[in-house]
């Protein structure tokens, strides 16, 4: 049995499909052409997962510049400055939605269930029910994914019970501190480049001041042992 057939298996109230599900391909686009070796050898022997907690750094100088990192930059941003860090950590649950202005470019270092949605539901409606309007997906280890800019995702959902690792490339200075005197009206702006809402359960975030709009039964995944 294949780990995603044990995922299916473990979580039979969830519908989880493969990336090759016709159904994925309105999220994002898989590259086969790319060899992220280098950047999965950095990141099996630098970059450790934390027992407890999510981490994320929006920029790891050095993980940008490894060779595969510098290639998929400039075929996916075409010649804008981008960034590349590692997001690691224990989730199994699903608590919030964002989007960014241009695509998010994933490789996954472990498997991982991603949540996705479509920003126009999020436009539409006013609010994100996950549990009836997200699709999830099954992500193996190397994976090179392209996020669109109107596809609404959060961190991944790990398969294992050890955690999740990915590398989160955006344009420069997306998911970095708003400057102090910043002032806009749209209320979804969390940090720079990046408009979220959160689950009422996220009382962490809604005291940042960060919106409610994600509603309904949260989906929480059992990983595997």
């Amino acid at each position: 049995m294949t780990k995603y057939e044990e995922m299916c298996q473990l979580n039979p109230t969830y519908t989880i499909k493969e990336t090759t599900d016709p159904a994925f391909t309105k999220y994002g686009k898989i590259y086969t052409n790319y060899d992220v070796t280098d950047a999965i050898k950095y990141m099996d022997e630098q970059i450790k997962i934390d027992k407890d907690s999510n981490i994320y750094v929006p920029s790891n100088y050095a993980l940008e510049q490894v060779p595969s990192m510098q290639t998929i930059g400039t075929d996916i941003y075409a010649g804008m400055p981008f960034e590349a860090g590692e997001c690691t950590g224990q989730s199994s649950n699903f608590t919030a939605v964002e989007y960014h202005q241009g695509s998010e470019l994933n490789v996954m270092i472990t498997d991982v269930i991603m949540v996705l949605g479509k920003r126009s539901v999020l436009e539409e409606n006013g609010t994100f029910n996950a549990k009836e309007e997200a699709e999830l997906f099954f992500v193996p280890r190397g994976t090179v994914v392209e996020f669109y800019s109107d596809t609404l995702h959060y961190s991944p959902i790990k398969v294992d019970n050890s955690g999740f690792s990915i590398i989160v490339m955006l344009p420069a200075g997306s998911n970095t501190e708003l400057p102090e005197n910043f002032h806009s009206t749209n209320p979804r702006i969390v940090k720079k480049n990046k408009f979220q809402v959160v689950h009422e359960s996220r009382t962490d975030k809604i005291e940042q001041g960060a919106q409610i709009g994600v509603s309904g039964e949260l989906i929480e995944l059992k990983p595997l042992n």
